[in-house]
């Protein structure tokens, strides 16, 4: 999986592939003006080291080796920090890592240790002080490796990467501040890599390093114990104290609630291959693993998202796993466990409505079986960045821009074929996704836009409201059949007329016909509609043209609450 330019993301990729081994995972509560002191077991050769606050306030850190020399010294205006420590001894040796709050209220961060096995990917940050070059080595292991560089966007950035014989394999001088390259033809056993970073501007860069490896080995490396601690907390207060291990009541799928700081453990008995997917609600980050009959884990997933897919084969025809489901959130999160069969994952899979709680993270998988326009959005809420991988990882469409929507082509190659997309909320709002699917080929309207039509009224109401007074409908009531009430008043307030006019489901790609046809809303005229395309949905899309062409989008209405819709 290729990560994100959002940094925060990147500190998220807390489970980085490690097939035998356990991660190590805490909260802590940091005190304002306070300095927090936390020792780190390593036993791994290597071990990835993540850490990430709430974003409330700046938290700084410092990481010293175990004869006390400074790794990393981390003083950004952030609250996250990512790093991987090499032991080079036979043994275990102990690390250190200072969390320092340099806001005026408590915070709280998750520190997360995980062994690095060839297959991991490996994620680091480093900070690149203005008209700075600084030099770091890096190991890539497997066949080829992926590598993704991306800073934070405040200034331009150079990049040279030299292989382990001093030759340059790849060099980027363009204007921004990221690169990617694929490195070929490395060796199993893994090769040290040398990155030179040049921050051309003048002030710091934070800059994410990820190294996604290709064909790794999934052993741990040789001579070395899988086994990663938190040794001691030193000055350190837990954030959320013990979290309390609870045993379902019921066993298999069905829907179940984590209580907030708790882990639940659920069996599920499996006679045939199925594909678990687990959904929470959105309101809170839930981290899963999965073991066998043999209590060996088979599955981690510890993003900041509250979902998680895995394929499970069962042994000697039947077998019971055990899920366990992490809440690391305030708040109890409801969630949803199914088991499917694959053979029954025909079609398009994956268009809906999907929650999103602020500075979270959600990821849904997609299958397409032909080529299909996939368009996600949120209802305008806050800033949502989209990552999309096919079934192998590698990416297919990323999207950080400052908008929350984003729309791509997959090409299954005549076949069916699973992706997954993963979506970052980076306000601090809650959003909701909603992705929906088209076909490619869709017939186009005369404006560009593609999809179904969607029915309604061909003439607007000629009459014009009174100024200052609009005439709309009474919400958030029912016909006498039961059904919503969808009447809603379409506002002309652009000061000229309406050309044209569209809406349609927000859950479909594409705007229909245009609803006013040969007529025109006039300046200040008021239009009252019933807007429904027969299903149950409550949220519609608005787009109007006016006389001068320029085009106004009102996106995510809902037109079983809202009265009004102006144009302006």
């Amino acid at each position: 999986m290729m990560c994100r330019a959002s940094l925060l993301a990147c500190v998220g990729l807390f489970a980085v592939s490690a097939q035998t081994a356990h991660a190590a995972v805490d909260e802590y509560t940091v005190e304002p003006s306070q300095r927090l002191d936390i020792n780190l077991d390593v036993c791994s050769a290597e071990t990835q080291l993540a850490v990430r606050g709430t974003g409330e306030t700046d938290l700084d850190f410092e990481v010293t080796s175990p004869d006390g020399v400074s790794l990393v010294s981390d003083a950004g205006i952030d609250d996250y920090i990512s790093i991987v420590l090499t032991n080079e001894s036979d043994g275990c040796a102990q690390f250190s890592l200072s969390v320092s709050n340099l806001g005026d209220e408590d915070t709280d961060f998750t520190l997360v240790l995980e062994p690095v096995v060839p297959s991991s990917t490996r994620v680091k940050k480093y900070i690149v002080q203005g008209n700075t070059t600084e030099s770091h080595d890096f190991r890539a292991c497997g066949t080829a490796a992926n590598v993704d560089i991306r800073g934070d966007g405040d200034t331009d950035l150079d990049f040279i990467i030299r292989n382990s014989d001093g030759g340059i394999v790849h060099e980027d001088a363009g204007s921004s501040d990221a690169t990617s390259v694929k490195l070929e033809g490395l060796l199993s056993d893994c090769e040290t890599f040398e990155l030179e970073i040049t921050n051309i501007g003048t002030v710091y860069n934070a800059v994410m390093v990820v190294i996604e490896p290709e064909g790794a080995d999934t052993a741990a490396f040789a001579g070395t114990s899988p086994t990663t601690s938190l040794a001691g907390t030193g000055t350190a207060t837990s954030g959320s104290g013990e979290a309390r291990i609870v045993t379902a009541e019921s066993d298999g799928p069905g829907a179940y609630t984590v209580p907030a700081n708790t882990h639940l453990l659920i069996d599920l008995p499996v006679c045939d291959v199925s594909r678990l997917e687990v959904r929470g609600s959105g309101v809170s980050d839930l981290d899963f693993s999965i073991s066998d009959g043999e209590s060996r884990e088979i599955h981690s997933d510890v993003d900041l998202s509250d979902a998680t897919f895995k394929t499970m084969t069962p042994k000697g025809g039947c077998e019971t796993f055990r899920l366990e489901v992490r809440n690391l959130g305030d708040e109890d999160n409801p969630f949803e466990v199914t088991l499917i069969d694959p053979a029954t994952r025909v079609g398009e899979i994956g268009a809906g409505e999907y929650p999103i709680d602020a500075q979270a993270v959600t990821k849904v998988p997609l299958q397409v079986c032909k080529t299909t326009q996939v368009r996600a959005r949120g209802r305008g809420y806050s800033d949502l960045d989209y990552d999309v991988t096919d079934s192998s990882g590698s990416a297919v469409h990323s999207d950080y821009d400052m908008t929350d929507h984003t729309e791509f082509t997959l090409d299954p190659q005549g076949k069916c074929q699973d992706y997954q997309i993963t979506v970052n909320n980076r306000g601090t709002d809650k959003n909701v996704l909603t992705i929906a699917f088209g076909k490619e080929d869709e017939a186009v309207d005369a404006r560009g836009r593609s999809g179904p039509y969607v029915a309604g009224p061909s003439r607007p109401n000629s009459a014009i409201a009174p100024p200052g007074q609009i005439v709309g409908f009474r919400k958030g009531e029912e016909f006498g059949n039961g059904e919503l009430n969808r009447n809603i008043s379409l506002l002309n307030r652009t000061g000229e007329a309406i050309a044209s006019l569209y809406w349609s489901n927000s859950a479909t790609i594409g705007w229909g016909k245009d609803m006013l046809a040969a007529s025109a809303l006039a300046r200040g005229q008021q239009w009252n509609i019933e807007v429904t395309d027969g299903s149950d949905a409550c949220l519609f899309d608005f787009r109007a043209i006016t006389q001068s062409e320029r085009e106004i989008e009102v996106a995510q209405v809902n037109v079983c609450e809202d009265s009004i819709v102006a144009f302006e």
